[in-house]
Formats: structure tokens, C-alpha cells, sequence
């Protein structure tokens, strides 16, 4: 008989609990179905990293824990432990391209992207605060709207039942240190959290000694990429007697970093503050959500002399934002339906506060920004037909206006974003799945109002771009026998009206980009995914994508691939776990991609291997050692002209420590 987890579904009508088997592979999650009462959609392709694999494993950020999934990738390849904030877009089935993420990255249901460019600050919540994460591939614009079109990234924090507290304590080369701490209780009805992270590093230098030709190589003016980053935050909530239940929580997070020269810098400091109201309503469940939130980024650039011994710093940008939003939804059982209804508002408001500078001097200033609404309906329904076949339908209705505060330039249109699904249980180990959706993303504001410099490369903002536009599907098999599990999944997307930096001039000195729609992005693509339970306390992991993503339609970048879109990546994870003892090791290889949208920078493939090794010193204190690209490879993450690299071999040490 194939193992299976038992997924605990809530029926809200008749208020019992019951067993469901689920494969090995679908995990309990709620992304997929946007509700805190634990279930599974068998229609859609989720990923769960658990607390235990996150702390176990040798990356020290998420997001690099996270390159083990099929098809996840982050805008250059970078880490977010010294990228600049706006290079930490997430790529998820080829659909990239551009810093801003075609991903949702929800902490607790709150989005994690940037309100005004979509990045997204991977360090805000505490590294040993995250109970798990669930990553959820292919359009979920059904549910979660605009902002999901390669689909969701959802990291759930820890809700200990009972008086409970872990830390984290660890320090390394590259002068990298941190502590993470997290606890929390229930009792009486009340419920508490607190926690908060202290991490640093002083990083490494990223641009290549060697360069192609006609481009310097490192020189003087070349310093290490280091940051630094704080993060606090609470929650208090009540159960109440008849069921409701209230929330509250803030969360606070500032960020320094050092940019590989000396005049170029950014910092971000944010707060966020969220409330939630949820009970039971007629014959179903129902939660109303709001957040609100400020954030202050600045950035400084400069010009690097041809020889790289000297800088000028020629452009200084604050860009303050604010952000409210507002959920609702309604979950009931009836008969074999689970029927889900809600809606969603969110406004941002932003804008680029920017001085550009010669020889010290401010000769000009800039104010550019403006504003967004997005107001939502969408409705689901799961129709469990059989025991053996599940259908799901759904559609997102979305309203999207911008407006902004220089021009007269004021745009709104609406989109219907439906999914229709199906999963058919073959036989007891083995399951067919099938979906067909459309999605939706309106440009930032950053994309709008921003413009920005990376090495000798300038890209500027477009006041005029229109949004995005994606119609795709999938199919997949999964099938379990013994100890091994085993997904297949195939997909294709269009996206019309893609946003792409294009380029519009090159020189010797500067390559000018413009943010611009180049008609039509194409993905297709095929993702492997086995794991098996070997004897002797091993495990193993295997997973891949294979991705051709290329421009089409009427543009002059026609078969172009699209740069940031790796033609494959491939992940093994090797686990060992007995008595006292715990070991992992994650290979990572991703393969070739283009840097730009002319396909001239090529960054070649990159393989990437971490350990991991820990010893129980008592049953609540364990010491662990982790090493980070142990073969020390050399990889290539950016080509802006000038080559940059990934990070070093770099080793550390700490203890892990858990109170119940």
C-alpha cells in the first residue's frame, strides 16, 4: 500500500473534521486554496519546504534554500544576502525577465513583494519564525490576482499551541553573523508571538578579474557587497467562546547594504502593521483581513571610471511608499462542493524623489510617482464529482487604475482571469491532473516612474506601459509506490504585451534600455520531480525544469530568448537523519542564460554544492557546521556589461535551539 499523508479538511457546514489520503508530494498546505483551515487542491502543482529541511539544509537566505525548487529562479542569479533589493524578482516557470517578480510572495497571507517595484525582501521575516513554505507553480491568478501570474510563494509562520520558543545563533566567514529569535503561547484563549533577526556580513567582491575584452577588469574602486538587516515582529489574538476569532500584529524591518563601490549604497526601512476578523457565518467560514504599510528605499549610483579606479557619484533616489489593503472571504461545504468567495482592495502610493549630481553639485531634482488601486471579486468552487475525480473552476474579476502625480496620465481597465481543473485518481498510487487559466499584471510603479543604472547599463522608466496579459495550461502525472514518489508536470504560457528592458542604443561608454511592452513572451516547459525514503535513515530528492522561454510575435526581438530564463535547472537533495546525528547536501545546477534582451551577455551554467551537518548536544540544543558552494565555484551572475560572480566558498557555525 503507497504511504500517504492524511490532509484534515474543515466542513463548515457540518462543522466535523475528516481524513482524506493525499499523495506524497501535496503535503498539508493552504495556498492552494487560500484558507487557514489546512486542505489540498489535487488540480495544482505545490511544493512544501518545512521548517526542518530549511534548518537543515547549508543555504544561509530562503531564497537560495528556495533554487531547489524546479524552476525558481531570482533575477541574475543572485542571493539576497548582498543583490541589491531590486535584483530579487522571483522567476517560476520561465516567466521572468525583469527585476519585478511575475510571482506573489505572501508572509501569513500579507504580500512580501515591494508595493512600488514588485521585489522582495526575503529577510523580513526570522529565519527560525517560518514553520514552512509552500510554493505553488503555474497561474494563480484565480485566486490571488494580478500579481500572480507565475504563480505563489507563501511562507507560514510558526503557531506554537503551547509556551514554546526557538533560537538560532551562527557566525562564519565574510565576518557573516546572525540570531533569530522566535516564541510564542497559547492559553486561555489568548494567543502570542515575538520574535526577531539580527544578521551581517561583510560579503565579497563580486566583479570578475578577468573580463571579456575591451572591458577592465577589477580594479580599485571594486569593494565587497556586505549588508546588514534588522527585523522585528508581534501578533496577539483571541479565541473567543463562540468561535470568532480576532488578530493583530506588527512587523518592523530595516535593511543596510554596501553595493561593491564605495559611493553606491541603499537602505530600506519599513513598518507594517495587519488586523484579521474571522468566525463562522451561516453555513460556512468567514475572514476579513487588512494591512498597512510604509517603506522608505534610498539608492545612490555613480559613473566607474573606464579602468575602474575611480567613481563619480552622479544620481541620489528616496522612493517612499505606502500601501492598504483589504480581503475578504467565505468558505462553505455543500454536499461534495467547497465553494470559496471573496474580495480584495489594495491602494499604493509612490514615487522617485531623485537628485542628479556632477562634481559634488546638485543640478537637478525630480519628483515622479503616482498612484495604484486594485479592487477584486473572485469566486471558486471544488466539486469533489467521485472518489476518484475532483474539478475545480474558478475566476478572479479585477479592476486596475493608475494615475499619475506629474501628468495628466490616468489609465484603469478590468480583466477575468478564470482556471479550470481536473484530477483523476487512475488507481491507488497513481493520479492524472489538467488545467487551463489566464492571468494579469499591470506594470509597477517602479517600472512606471523609476529608471536606474547597473554597471554601464541604463534603463528608463515608461510612463505608457500597458499591462500583461497570460493565457497557459498544464498536465502532469503523479504517481507513489513504496518509498518513492515521482510529478511530471508539462506547461505552456503566452503572455501578451510582456514588459522587458529593451535596448535602445549601445555605445562604448553606455548601453541605454528602455522599459517597454515587446509583444509576446512564450514558455514551455517540463518539470521532474522524484523523492525516495531509502534504507538506513537516507533520503533523496530530485528535481528539474527544462525551459525554452522565447519572445514572439511582431518585434524585433521575434525567438530571442528571454534574458534571466535559464534553459534548465537541475537540484539533488541527499538527506541523512539518525539518533543524534543529522546531514544533508544540495547540488545545484542551472543552466546557460542571457543577461540581456539582444541575447549578446550570456552567463554560463553555474553548479553550486552546500553541506550541512548537525549533533544533538541535548534534547533541546543541537551544534550544526554548513559550508556554501564547497567546490568553490566561479559563476557567472551578471553581465552588465561587466562580468560579476556569485558567492565564494564560505563556512559556518552555530547552535540551534528549541523550548516547548
Amino acid at each position: 500500500m503507497p504511504p500517504f499523508l492524511f490532509v484534515l479538511l474543515l466542513d463548515a457546514a457540518l462543522g466535523q473534521l475528516a481524513l482524506q489520503p493525499a499523495p506524497f508530494f501535496e503535503a498539508v498546505n493552504v495556498t492552494s486554496s487560500r484558507l487557514d483551515v489546512p486542505r489540498a487542491d489535487p488540480t495544482v502543482t505545490v511544493t512544501v519546504l518545512t521548517a526542518a529541511e530549511l534548518m537543515t539544509s547549508g543555504a544561509v537566505t530562503l531564497d537560495d534554500a528556495l533554487k531547489m525548487i524546479p524552476g525558481f529562479t531570482l533575477f541574475r542569479r543572485t542571493s539576497s544576502r548582498v543583490s541589491n533589493p531590486t535584483a530579487q524578482g522571483v522567476t517560476l516557470r520561465g516567466l521572468g525577465g525583469t527585476g519585478a517578480s511575475r510571482s506573489l510572495v505572501l508572509a501569513d497571507g500579507v504580500p512580501l513583494n515591494d508595493a512600488f517595484g514588485g521585489w522582495v525582501y526575503w529577510d523580513k521575516v526570522p529565519q527560525v519564525a517560518i514553520d514552512r513554505v509552500e510554493v505553488l507553480r503555474g497561474s494563480g491568478s484565480d485566486l490571488y490576482g494580478a500579481d500572480a501570474v507565475g504563480g505563489v510563494v507563501q511562507i507560514l509562520t510558526w503557531q506554537p499551541d503551547r509556551l514554546a520558543a526557538r533560537a538560532l545563533v551562527e557566525g562564519g566567514g565574510m565576518e557573516t553573523g546572525r540570531v533569530s529569535l522566535f516564541g510564542g503561547a497559547r492559553a486561555e484563549g489568548w494567543s502570542y508571538t515575538a520574535g526577531g533577526e539580527w544578521f551581517t556580513t561583510s560579503g565579497y567582491v563580486n566583479v570578475a578579474r578577468i573580463q571579456d575584452p575591451g572591458i577592465a577588469p577589477r580594479g580599485s574602486i571594486d569593494t565587497r557587497l556586505g549588508s546588514k538587516h534588522r527585523s522585528g515582529l508581534a501578533s496577539l489574538g483571541y479565541q473567543m467562546r463562540s468561535g470568532w476569532r480576532v488578530s493583530a500584529g506588527g512587523h518592523v524591518f530595516t535593511d543596510n547594504r554596501l553595493n561593491g563601490t564605495p559611493a553606491v549604497i541603499n537602505d530600506t526601512a519599513s513598518r507594517q502593521g495587519t488586523g484579521e476578523i474571522a468566525g463562522g457565518l451561516g453555513k460556512g467560514l468567514v475572514s476579513v483581513r487588512v494591512f498597512r504599510g510604509t517603506q522608505g528605499y534610498d539608492q545612490t549610483f555613480s559613473a566607474v571610471s573606464a579602468d575602474r579606479t575611480s567613481e563619480d557619484l552622479n544620481r541620489r533616489q528616496r522612493v517612499p511608499t505606502r500601501v492598504l489593503g483589504t480581503a475578504a472571504q467565505w468558505v462553505a461545504a455543500i454536499g461534495r462542493h467547497a465553494l470559496l468567495v471573496g474580495t480584495e482592495a489594495k491602494y499604493i502610493k509612490g514615487e522617485t524623489r531623485e537628485a542628479q549630481i556632477s562634481a559634488g553639485r546638485v543640478l537637478a531634482t525630480l519628483n515622479n510617482g503616482g498612484t495604484q488601486e486594485m479592487r477584486s471579486l473572485f469566486v471558486q468552487d471544488t466539486f469533489h464529482v467521485s472518489d476518484r475525480l475532483t474539478a475545480v473552476a474558478g475566476i478572479h474579476a479585477d479592476r486596475w487604475q493608475t494615475r499619475s502625480h506629474n501628468t495628466s496620465y490616468n489609465k484603469a481597465l478590468g480583466s477575468f482571469n478564470p482556471r479550470a481543473s481536473l484530477a483523476y485518481r487512475l488507481t491507488a498510487g497513481v493520479s492524472l491532473r489538467g488545467s487551463a487559466y489566464k492571468g494579469f499584471r499591470p506594470p509597477t510603479l517602479n517600472e512606471l516612474y523609476r529608471g536606474f543604472r547597473a554597471g554601464n547599463t541604463q534603463t528608463n522608466p515608461n510612463e505608457a506601459l500597458a499591462p500583461e496579459r497570460l493565457t497557459g495550461g498544464e498536465g502532469g502525472v503523479l504517481a507513489t509506490r513504496g518509498r518513492l514518489s515521482a510529478r511530471v508536470t508539462g506547461f505552456w504560457n503566452v503572455l501578451d504585451d510582456v514588459i522587458t528592458n529593451v535596448t535602445l542604443s549601445t555605445t562604448g561608454q553606455l548601453i541605454t534600455k528602455q522599459r517597454a511592452n515587446a509583444d509576446t513572451m512564450r514558455t514551455a516547459g517540463v518539470e521532474f520531480e522524484t523523492s525516495v525514503r531509502l534504507p538506513a535513515s537516507f533520503s533523496a530528492a530530485f528535481s528539474s525544469a527544462l525551459i525554452d522561454a522565447r519572445f514572439k510575435g511582431e518585434t524585433s526581438l521575434r525567438d530571442n530568448r528571454v534574458p534571466q530564463v535559464p534553459a534548465y535547472n537541475l537540484g539533488l537533495n541527499l538527506r541523512y537523519s539518525r539518533d543524534a546525528w543529522n546531514a544533508s547536501g544540495q547540488l545545484r545546477v542551472t543552466g546557460a542564460q542571457f543577461e540581456d534582451d539582444l541575447n549578446v551577455f550570456r552567463l554560463r551554467r553555474a553548479t553550486v554544492l552546500d553541506l550541512f551537518g548537525s549533533r544533538s548536544v541535548t534534547s533541546r540544543v543541537s551544534a550544526f557546521v554548513a559550508v556554501e558552494n564547497v567546490l568553490d565555484s566561479e559563476y557567472d551572475v551578471g553581465r552588465t556589461p561587466i562580468l560579476t560572480t556569485g558567492l565564494p566558498r564560505a563556512a559556518r557555525a552555530g547552535v540551534q535551539i528549541a523550548l516547548r
